[in-house]
């Protein structure tokens, strides 16, 4: 009696269990399919073009069959189960893997929904915890209201394990929205058209490759635009030098043109409607044209916040206000995301606004932060002489191996003396903008002339701290401070203070142990 009363409760909690899980879905066999087959088939559809149709390549396309195979077996053998505590991941199809991501744990929730996926209202979802370079869980694909319901979920879990603080759900509040002067604005300050011209040129070498099967059609190239170069060139020879400058000049210009509308474009579609909004602890990021990416940042999670300024943005009174968070940066041809080296990830908070709102903006993310208030400190009296001498060294070794080759008085006056006043001149600029402050909720250092940046970070974000004293920093009894937070660069620290007298480094050091010490540690 016993024995089949267990087996009872047994079975009802495997049928409960079983209940609590959700499928994808039902289209979503499809968009797998498409997204495995995409890497093949316009390769496929240029070889067929070129080679005229020959039956062995056409056969070649049977290769679609077990793609889409797969994508109904994958679709087939995927659950989720929102628990009360954990979100639970079953897939595989030979090799069964089952994935336990608690909530507290949860770092972002991002959808990617292409024109496509909004058509279907569904969404590619991202589920991304602080434990790898990889988005913890890629959910390909749920309807906007499986979404909605997890998002739910996971934030009511995160108050129920105190990660979060508690408050009653409010509206959100829209705190920027991005116009199309914006963007437009934001590609004449960025170089994003040489991504642009790099996908072009990659597209123009893959369609070389299929072309340089066709000796016929080379020669008939060759002839007909490298023909006529020595005509080319013996005209040039008849301009004069200045024409020649004159046109060489407005090539570079064109060139310039060309790249900052190629940027403009490419700003213009991927940040369309770019819409930051906040409700209680979560941002939340949409924008793209053909490709919507909705990101969901939770505000504990912000591990470091960056202002950019170039000499453009300040011509135009703007800054650029990035954020770093911990998360899965791997998947970056679905979310378009900047992902730097290791765990961390760089997105914008602001691509583009106006200086003056920077920090009122920065208070309504972080209440804590007020960058308006900083008190700076400089750094040592002695980086001055220190940094020139090291700019000075490079340009006499530079001098000395030009002047063996060209005449020295000619080294001398086209190089030396103007490099020379360059560095004199970019050591008076740094050291008047560089700077630090150590205040009540944490550190904030800034640096650059020409481009200048300001990068702060919490007491409760720092992970180490570290002084550090290269053999010319002992001489000069000065030292650095280092700091780090979650997922730091690989390729640097967080913020690096240079240029300090060492009893100061020093001082700084312990201070930003204390503090960070006295805070409890969230991610």
């Amino acid at each position: 009696m016993t024995r089949s009363r267990f087996a009872m409760l047994s079975s009802t909690k495997v049928t409960a269990t079983m209940s609590d899980e959700h499928r994808l879905h039902p289209l979503s066999w499809l968009f797998a399919a498409a997204r495995s087959a995409k890497g093949f088939i316009i390769p496929l559809l240029v070889v067929l073009f070129a080679s005229g149709g020959n039956a062995y390549e056409f056969w070649a396309a049977v290769f679609i069959v077990p793609v889409a195979a797969g994508a109904v077996l994958q679709y087939i053998v995927f659950r989720y189960r929102l628990g009360p505590d954990e979100l639970v991941v079953r897939d595989g199809i030979f090799t069964r893997t089952e994935r336990h991501i608690s909530y507290d744990r949860i770092q972002n929730i991002d959808l990617v929904q292409n024109p496509f996926h909004r058509l279907m209202h569904v969404a590619l979802v991202h589920v991304e915890t602080a434990s790898g370079t990889k988005s913890e869980a890629v959910i390909r694909v749920l309807s906007l209201e499986a979404v909605d319901e997890m998002r739910t979920r996971v934030f009511a879990g995160r108050q129920r394990a105190g990660t979060e603080r508690e408050t009653e759900e409010q509206s959100p509040d829209t705190l920027l929205r991005l116009s199309a002067g914006e963007s437009i604005r934001l590609g004449i300050v960025s170089n994003k058209g040489l991504a642009v011209v790099g996908a072009v040129v990659g597209l123009l070498w893959q369609q070389g490759q299929v072309w340089n099967q066709d000796p016929e059609a080379q020669e008939a190239f060759l002839e007909q635009y490298l023909g006529a170069a020595p005509q080319w060139f013996g005209s040039m020879g008849e301009t004069s030098l200045v024409a020649v400058a004159l046109l060489a000049m407005a090539a570079v210009v064109l060139a310039i043109m060309v790249l900052r509308l190629l940027s403009i474009g490419w700003f213009l579609v991927q940040l369309h409607e770019f819409t930051l909004t906040k409700r209680d602890d979560e941002l939340r990021v949409e924008h793209g044209l053909f490709t919507r990416i909705t990101r969901t940042i939770p505000t504990p999670r912000i591990q470091t916040l960056t202002t950019i300024e170039t000499p453009v943005h300040r011509w135009f009174g703007r800054q650029t206000v990035k954020l770093r968070t911990v998360g899965g940066g791997g998947d970056g041809g679905d979310l378009g995301v900047e992902s730097a080296a290791g765990k961390a990830r760089d997105q914008w908070l602001a691509p583009m606004i106006e200086a003056a709102r920077v920090p009122a903006l920065v208070r309504q993310v972080l209440p804590e932060v007020t960058i308006d208030a900083l008190k700076w400190e400089p750094l040592a009296h002695g980086a001055r002489h220190r940094i020139l001498l090291r700019l000075w060294t490079g340009v006499a070794a530079v001098t000395v191996v030009a002047s063996v080759v060209i005449d020295p008085r000619i080294v001398a006056l086209g190089f030396t003396l103007p490099a020379a006043a360059l560095a004199y001149i970019h050591t008076r600029l740094y050291m008047r903008h560089a700077g630090y402050s150590v205040t009540p909720w944490g550190i904030a250092f800034k640096s650059g002339w020409w481009n200048r940046t300001l990068k702060l970070v919490r007491y409760s974000k720092i992970q180490t701290v570290a002084r550090g004293e290269t053999p010319f920093d002992r001489r000069n009894g000065m030292a650095s401070v280092r700091i780090d937070t979650a997922g730091a660069h690989s390729l640097g620290h967080t913020i690096e203070i240079p240029y300090l007298d060492f009893t100061v480094a020093t001082e700084m050091s312990r201070r930003l142990y204390r503090e960070a010490s006295r805070r409890s540690f969230r991610w």
